[in-house]
């Protein structure tokens, strides 16, 4: 009797930021991380554009990053009971950096909250944890209808008011702007 196995290879389709058919036609060189298609170089390298980020600015996508919206009359109260940091100590237009925790105490994930008004938040979870984090809290996974930029560097403020018309705001608060038609957030998170 001859016996064998069948192996099957199985193709892991990547999501895609907004941004990956731009990325390609930059010629970045591409990974997989955490489930998405992301840039991981561009042109020379990582080290020029390390060099060009110490120096200057850079720009990265992070999109892959979660977002879920939580909006409504209890939207205030449902994050302060599942969330380590106090929200009333800051108000809308504020960003706090927070962990949200199980029914063991132990840590889901670390997260920063973007309160854009008085009933409506975005809770900014890592890529691999934003299914827990709305399961955990409720809200809407609106990660894929949104882009998230990182831009960092000494020149990074000079470079986000050539966009924004601002040079953003201080460390821990949220703005909105306008770019292009389309109504957007800043943040000094970093």
């Amino acid at each position: 009797m001859i016996r064998f196995r069948l192996l099957a290879s199985i193709a892991v389709v990547e999501k895609r930021t907004a941004l990956y058919e731009t990325h390609r036609e930059l010629g970045a060189k591409m990974t997989e991380f955490s489930g998405f298609s992301m840039p991981l170089a561009y042109g020379k390298g990582t080290i020029e554009e390390h060099l060009a980020v110490r120096g200057a600015s850079g720009v990265f996508d992070v999109s892959h990053l979660g977002t879920v919206e939580v909006s409504g009359d209890d939207a205030f109260h449902r994050l302060q009971a599942n969330l380590t940091n106090d929200l009333g100590k800051i108000e809308p237009g504020r960003t706090q950096y927070t962990h949200l925790l199980d029914e063991t105490g132990s840590v889901v994930d670390d997260i920063i909250v973007w309160w854009l008004d008085d009933q409506l938040f975005h809770v900014m979870p890592n890529a691999a944890n934003t299914s827990n984090v709305t399961g955990a809290i409720g809200g809407r996974d609106i990660t894929a209808s949104r882009v998230v930029l990182a831009i960092q560097g000494p020149a990074a403020r000079s470079a986000l008011a050539e966009v924004t018309g601002t040079a953003g705001p201080a460390h821990n608060r949220v703005v909105p702007f306008e770019f292009a038609g389309a109504m957007g957030y800043v943040a000094g998170t970093g």
